[in-house]
């Protein structure tokens, strides 16, 4: 496992150079983790097979395995290091329209997604499996990291990877390129401000591959005294001890759920996350809270680090031929869930939203094709000069819609192992209407709606 790490380590440094070197990839803002992961395609076991990655008894590649360990420790991160308190008063006003749009849009995906993807499997693709439809939105709406978790969840289809990490591949495709095509257009339709600051330059801040020195800035605190403990050794162990936990849990809890129940390791990590963050706030040492020693910048950081191995190692995983088998349902699922995300940026976000309407409704586009990073990438090429208040109120409402999402990962793989995907589909669809209805209502409350202009 070492040597392919290292091996895509090298890729990530390579492709680092490269993006800094090569302007289109800068320009476009494809991040240094996909260009890893297309060259170790390329270059390993899906394509010309040139590198040494390792491989088990019967000459499988274990990268295949990799992306399930990433996502479990990604999963880990996300509840440990924060201490959220109730939101109150203006806060809430602001943040619960933006909780209601952002968790609706995702909600919606899947279950749009779900129900024309039923009706295209009864109607034209017929041969393929009822899987293959919740992969679009795992790929699109979750990235590579849901992919992961859906594939690890499907033991029993081999595609599961390959279609999913594929999905979530062009759904970046869909992030960077068609988010940017948006925000011209809406420059040009007056949607929003064409201040001094043109989107050629936004994008050039936002397209840097490293950062100079007067922009660059602190990771995170020295929580741990380094005579006792390395700071970050301190992070990695808590995430690393809460991923054996949740490997070690996960074979006796599934024993105790109904067979067709999916637990994945990743819900287990999460919430275990979550349980040694409130035990440690409880817990106190010569007066002082542990909770306060773990920092929550520094394990973001290794959730990130997580993820950018996980983009490259899932691209690298993917198998081309199952890719060119599936070619023609790829090309169309995906113009679906194209379809959905612009259609909801153009029909429901001017009407939830106040003037500055657009900057909220192409963040949630970036997060819903790509990731949240894409999404916060495309508010700064649209918004440069931070004059919306988008991420905040995302920040805020993302301490509800984060264990939301997993539980909403949770009923859609129970409601596929059952075989009523349909009628999933349809409960998010209501779902979905109703938290769009309430985000309109709140937005007339706290007078936020108006039309496009």
């Amino acid at each position: 496992m070492l040597t392919d790490i290292a091996l895509v380590s090298a890729l990530l440094v390579l492709a680092q150079l490269l993006r800094a070197s090569i302007r289109p990839l800068s320009r476009y803002l494809i991040p240094s983790s996909m260009v890893a992961g297309l060259l170790a395609l390329a270059l390993g076991p899906g394509g010309f097979d040139l590198l040494p990655f390792s491989r088990d008894a019967d000459g499988a590649p274990l990268l295949l395995g990799y992306p399930g360990v990433l996502i479990t420790l990604l999963f880990a991160t996300l509840l440990l290091g924060h201490r959220p308190r109730a939101a109150r008063g203006a806060v809430w006003r602001h943040s619960s329209t933006s909780f209601l749009y952002n968790l609706a849009s995702e909600v919606m995906q899947y279950g749009l997604v779900i129900c024309l993807g039923v009706a295209l499997l009864a109607v034209v693709f017929v041969d393929l499996r009822p899987e293959f439809i919740v992969m679009l939105p795992a790929g699109f709406a979750g990235g590579h990291g849901t992919a992961a978790l859906y594939a690890e969840a499907l033991p029993g289809w081999e595609a599961a990877r390959s279609v999913g990490f594929t999905f979530a591949t062009v759904g970046i495709c869909c992030a960077v390129f068609g988010g940017l095509t948006l925000i011209n257009l809406a420059r040009r339709r007056g949607w929003i401000a064409t201040g001094d600051s043109g989107s050629s330059a936004a994008q050039d801040h936002q397209g840097q591959s490293f950062m100079p020195a007067e922009q660059q800035h602190s990771l995170g605190r020295a929580t741990v005294n380094g005579m006792a403990l390395e700071s970050l050794a301190w992070h990695v162990a808590l995430v690393l001890g809460i991923y054996g936990a949740a490997m070690a849990l996960l074979p006796s809890l599934r024993e105790w759920l109904p067979a067709n129940f999916v637990l994945p390791a990743f819900g287990i990590a999460m919430l275990l996350g979550w349980l040694v963050q409130s035990v440690f706030d409880r817990l106190r040492l010569r007066g002082q809270c542990v909770g306060e020693y773990i920092d929550a910048q520094l394990i973001g950081r290794i959730g990130g680090l997580c993820s950018d191995y996980l983009v490259a190692f899932g691209i690298a995983s993917i198998n081309v031929q199952i890719v060119l088998e599936y070619a023609l349902p790829l090309a169309v699922f995906s113009l679906l869930g194209l379809a959905i995300c612009v259609g909801w940026l153009l029909l429901v976000a001017p009407r939830v939203f106040g003037a500055r309407w657009f900057e909220s409704a192409i963040f949630t586009y970036g997060w819903n094709t790509g990731t949240i990073a894409f999404g916060v990438a495309l508010l700064r090429v649209a918004d440069p000069r931070g004059e919306t208040r988008v991420l905040a109120d995302y920040g805020m409402a993302f301490i509800a819609i984060g264990p939301l999402e997993a539980l909403l990962y949770t009923f859609v793989l129970a409601a596929l192992a059952a075989g009523y995907l349909l009628q999933a589909g349809l409960a998010l669809l209501a779902l979905a209407a109703g938290l769009t209805a309430l985000a309109l209502y709140r937005a007339r409350r706290v007078g936020l709606a108006t039309l496009p202009r």
